[in-house]
């Protein structure tokens, strides 16, 4: 594994310099780190896989808004011709702000994992945190949020809370609202249902959801005994689909 960095972007890699490969690109959900989904870059395979750092994330210092954070991204794929986008959760978000604003010509695959399309799927955390006022929330709440994750019965949650301490909390809040903002009148989803022709939506199957699956337009596939953290669930699941969807290319977009 290696680290590289593009303008203000740290990435955890699995090549050591930038390549003109085939890109896929992991962008993991709010609270996060790289290294939640490092054993997906120790297999050798054709591919370039990137994981950037989220802005404030993994315990670097980025304050750059999504959009900001999207356009930089969109900056280091401008001349690559196969692109794959993994987004997770609010990680999700990253890859439809990318092709709305600036990639809007390019061949993109995208994986979408229960990623926030809808104001419905920031009711569990965003939207929560954006409820309290900004410095509230960065004094007080975000440290008790830490707090109550570690001792989670929910080992998924557990493990998160281990990348959450290394989270900034302005940059949670900052994201959070960006989030709820974004998801609203359902925007996002219009855009992926309609921009994107080469797109799976994968889901773990313990996931409770608020919206027919139907709804998001898409083919689906199921992450099996997991939920929305299907990496700390089972690692060989996780794996497994991953593989069966990129690496060895079984499956047909």
């Amino acid at each position: 594994m290696y680290k590289l960095r593009f303008k203000n972007i740290i990435f955890l890699s699995n090549k050591p310099k930038f390549s003109k490969d085939k890109y896929i690109i992991f962008f993991y959900g709010l609270g996060c780190a790289s290294s939640d989904l490092s054993f997906i870059l120790k297999k050798k395979n054709k591919y370039h896989i990137l994981i950037p750092e989220l802005p404030g994330h993994n315990g670097y210092k980025n304050n750059d808004s999504l959009e900001k954070f999207s356009k930089t991204i969109a900056l280091l794929l401008k001349d690559k011709k196969t692109i794959i986008f993994f987004g997770h959760s609010v990680g999700g978000i990253i890859p439809i702000l990318i092709c709305k604003f600036f990639l809007k010509n390019k061949r993109i695959y995208f994986i979408n994992y229960e990623g926030n399309l809808t104001e419905y799927d920031t009711a569990t955390l965003t939207k929560k945190t954006v409820s309290f006022t900004e410095t509230n929330f960065i004094e007080n709440k975000f440290h008790k949020l830490v707090k109550v994750s570690s001792k989670s019965n929910d080992n998924s949650i557990k493990n998160w809370s281990k990348s959450l301490q290394k989270t900034l909390p302005k940059n949670f809040y900052k994201i959070s609202l960006e989030c709820v903002h974004l998801s609203k009148r359902s925007v996002l989803l219009s855009f992926y249902r309609i921009f994107f022709k080469k797109k799976i939506y994968l889901y773990g199957e313990n996931t409770k959801f608020k919206l027919p699956l139907y709804n998001f337009g898409s083919m689906r596939l199921i992450i099996k005994n997991t939920g929305h953290f299907s990496y700390f669930d089972d690692k060989v699941e996780f794996t497994k689909t991953f593989d069966q969807l990129l690496i060895k290319g079984k499956h047909k977009w």
